[in-house]
């Protein structure tokens, strides 16, 4: 099973610190949110693809060509196009039928990740209070996926973590602009169109996930994960 990780944005809520570090590499308590991700994929995961961009000679420099005995393997996003658009990339490279697409940038759950491999058609998602600015799932009552929205910062809502468990068959989608943009591609917002091709997409609820794209968040990832005295 192939597990794509998306490391090319230029996390520019980061900066100064990702002026001269792609995100994906920026410590955390000493050790970096994908190294700690590839430390955690499951036993199902046997290859490894990056989707690099911005700085990708220093992920390539960091992660090598293998990583715990998996093999890694690179494809550039030229194009910064959004999380369908790098998806869509790296298809030519997927060897397997089913697959794991995760961020690079963001702290998960061992047994979450070994649970969200465990379904052909899956996303991972968390309950918590909306910030606003990531999507929440709609669902029905045996817990699938009917869609997607953007709920008011502060509600309680079921959030879309960005991890997926796919297969070929989202390939077979149209490319669905991210909503409120002309120039990005969306990775969950094709899901709707599974559905409607008779391919059930699960809900799985994630018991820790931590974006850590924004200075307010590393501080938050740095206590948490700091070694306790």
């Amino acid at each position: 099973m192939d597990a794509i990780i998306m490391c090319a944005g230029l996390g520019t809520r980061l900066r100064p610190i990702t002026e001269t570090i792609p995100k994906p590499l920026v410590p955390i308590a000493g050790r970096s949110s994908l190294e700690r991700t590839l430390d955690m994929l499951p036993d199902e995961v046997d290859r490894i693809i990056l989707v690099v961009g911005y700085l990708a000679d220093q992920i390539k420099a960091r992660i090598g060509s293998s990583y715990n005995g998996r093999p890694v393997e690179y494809v550039h996003q030229d194009t910064l196009n959004g999380t369908g658009g790098a998806l869509r990339c790296a298809e030519s490279m997927i060897r397997s039928d089913r697959f794991l697409v995760l961020m690079g940038d963001d702290l998960y759950a061992a047994s979450d990740l070994t649970d969200l491999a465990r379904h052909d058609k899956a996303i991972l998602c968390y309950r918590a209070p909306a910030s606003g600015s990531i999507d929440g799932i709609e669902l029905d009552a045996q817990k699938r996926v009917c869609g997607f929205y953007r709920p008011e910062a502060g509600a309680e809502a079921v959030l879309n973590t960005g991890a997926y468990a796919l297969d070929r068959h989202w390939f077979a989608t149209d490319p669905v602009l991210v909503p409120g943009k002309m120039n990005e591609w969306s990775l969950p917002h094709a899901i709707p169109q599974l559905i409607a091709m008779g391919h059930p997409v699960h809900a799985i609820e994630a018991t820790f996930w931590l974006p850590v794209g924004t200075h307010e968040q590393l501080a938050i990832a740095e206590d948490l994960l700091k070694p306790k005295a």
